[in-house]
């Protein structure tokens, strides 16, 4: 039988900023058919009107990270009977190969023989005293110009075999973590602060499975608020984000070399890697997320 080449995947619960752009993004890259959204228990009706996009709608259930990774990781494997290849993104995680190489994801994925394919992360970072509130109809690169490497978002993203993803999506049990495909993830949690701030109202407020869990989606305002602002004061540079790029490359085999003393952890990479700098988006990505 021969399969699409590539389908997207993502889970949401009242997401209708994140959700647009999201929608906007993997439409482009690789068809609306090709993207999935599973609905849990979404009632602000952000996922009502998604065009030729797969609604997946499950029940309301207070929020289980065990639970949530174990069941996408079923519905990905099963879609590996009609896709040679599937991607799994949070909603506000936007992946990009590099347009110096392929124009497309679906392009990516049929060049890519590799299993698993992790990509590199980045926190997109909003200065609030220098950007203006973020325009979620437009790509976040002609508005955001600002990113911190993340080794928590140095996500195994790509997959073209069954796979078991720990919580949190940052590892999996089937392969160690290697930097080296020409992928990358923005992660738009810091992209805007008014809109963080309320989505963490929101995530403050929804049941949690444990008090124990979720912390970093309960603080409060002037904490998270603080951190941003932290983010934003970094010292700025110039990237290339290519093989020539040298702070790349040191933060790739920092992620890399922590794998080696984890390989029989459930979290196979240092999480808390980030970057010391601010690094400019690159000209080739500009427009393209």
């Amino acid at each position: 039988m021969i399969k699409k080449p590539l389908a997207v995947v993502t889970m949401v619960y009242n997401e209708p900023e994140h959700l647009q752009l999201w929608r906007r993004h993997y439409s482009a890259q690789v068809g609306e058919g090709a993207c999935y959204v599973i609905d849990h228990g979404s009632d602000d009706s952000s996922t009502a009107h998604l065009g030729q996009v797969n609604v997946v709608r499950i029940p309301r259930s207070p929020q289980d990270d065990e639970r949530r990774t174990r069941s996408i990781g079923k519905f990905c494997d099963s879609l590996l009977e009609w896709y040679d290849s599937v991607i799994y993104t949070d909603v506000d995680e936007i992946l990009l190969a590099d347009p110096a190489f392929v124009p497309s994801l679906t392009e990516f994925a049929l060049l890519n023989r590799t299993p698993i394919v992790t990509a590199t992360g980045f926190d997109v970072i909003h200065i609030p005293d220098e950007e203006a509130t973020l325009d979620y109809s437009r790509p976040f690169s002609l508005q955001r110009r600002h990113l911190r490497f993340s080794s928590a978002m140095c996500k195994p993203v790509l997959t073209r075999t069954p796979i078991t993803w720990a919580p949190g999506f940052h590892c999996c049990e089937e392969a160690v973590p290697s930097l080296a495909a020409p992928l990358f993830l923005f992660h738009l949690r810091y992209a805007d602060l008014a809109s963080g701030l309320k989505r963490l109202e929101r995530t403050r407020r929804q049941p949690w499975i444990s008090e124990n869990v979720g912390r970093h989606q309960r603080l409060e305002n002037t904490d998270w608020e603080n951190m941003l602002r932290s983010m934003a004061g970094l010292p700025r540079t110039d990237s290339t984000l290519d093989n020539r790029d040298a702070r790349l490359s040191h933060w790739r085999q920092q992620v890399e070399d922590s794998a080696q003393t984890r390989l029989d952890d459930r979290y196979r990479l240092d999480l808390h890697l980030s970057g010391t700098e601010l690094w400019r988006v690159p000209e080739r990505f500009v427009g393209r997320v």
